[in-house]
């Protein structure tokens, strides 16, 4: 068993008070959160694609353009409803 004598622990407890009252440093905030949404914006399918992009807005919206204390840029693409060419398999 370790005996601690009374001065050595009321001075550690005067540095652990010392350590705590300290100013905490600045923490600069990264760059915003970029989220992309590939959607169909024209053509046939259209409708649902738009709704899928406005569902999305709300969402930020809601959540104040932010996440995790970061801000969020929504980037939209329109696929026009035409599916993206396969790519070749490599082989090994």
């Amino acid at each position: 068993m370790v005996r601690v004598a009374r001065r050595t622990l009321l001075k550690g407890a005067a540095g652990m008070g010392l350590a705590a009252s300290l100013p905490l440093p600045a923490i600069a905030q990264g760059k915003p959160i970029r989220i992309g949404l590939l959607t169909v914006k024209t053509g046939p399918l259209a409708q649902g694609g738009i709704q899928m992009e406005q569902g999305t807005t709300l969402f930020l919206k809601d959540a104040g353009h932010s996440m995790a204390g970061r801000k969020v840029e929504l980037v939209v693409g329109d696929t026009g409803g035409i599916p993206p060419e396969p790519r070749p398999r490599r082989r090994s």
